[in-house]
């Protein structure tokens, strides 16, 4: 598997409620690739991913080559259960059984609209494959952003505090101004500890 992945230039989204009843999931749109930056260098990207697979080092241990998402079927499979445990064992059968076999199981199960030679040889259908396929990789955050008292979007202060509810704070990746450019699970970390020593000095 040769994956790209790229820091976002189209990082506002948004969270909606779904209904009054807090159970409910809320919805998240995450607007991705709306900075079409971000949707050239995905295309760079996978030509270059696809310059890799078709080299000739590559090209020896590998075959049929097809252009992959994380799609809705992926993962209802995806999910641990009797079921997909024995459906993926016998597709792992046919797909390590005989070449023939493999792209026809390849052609028939896996592809969702788009070959390899398409998506490398015209840029409309690379364009619809990407924009099909981009996914965010885990980072979503700063939906209750920290801000000035004056800012209008902002959420809580530099000490987590909810902007006009008494006695509750928020200390996590959601409260951070911008996505960082980096894993989030330190920021994190760092945003714990400055607010925690805010707690325990009582402010």
């Amino acid at each position: 598997m040769i994956t790209f992945v790229n820091k976002t230039y189209s990082e506002t989204g948004q969270v909606k409620l779904a209904s009054r009843d807090y159970r409910s999931e809320p919805i998240v749109e995450f607007n991705l690739l709306s900075d079409k930056r971000d949707l050239d260098r995905l295309m760079a990207g996978f030509r270059k991913a696809a310059v890799l697979q078709m080299s000739a080092p590559l090209k020896a241990v590998t075959d049929n080559p097809f252009p992959a998402s994380y799609s809705d079927r992926v993962r209802r499979i995806g999910v641990v259960n009797a079921k997909n445990r024995i459906l993926t064992s016998i597709v792992a059968q046919f797909l390590d059984g005989p070449a023939a076999v493999r792209k026809f199981m390849i052609d028939t199960f896996v592809l969702e609209g788009f070959t390899f030679d398409q998506v490398m040889t015209d840029d409309d259908a690379l364009e619809a494959f990407v924009r099909k396929a981009a996914i965010g990789v885990w980072h979503a955050s700063c939906s209750c952003r920290m801000g000035r008292a004056d800012d209008p979007m902002s959420v809580v202060d530099k000490a987590g505090r909810v902007k006009g509810v008494q006695g509750l704070r928020i200390v996590d990746a959601s409260i951070f101004p911008v996505v960082p450019c980096a894993n989030t699970n330190f920021p994190v970390m760092m945003t714990s500890e400055k607010i925690s020593d805010a707690i325990l000095a009582g402010q």
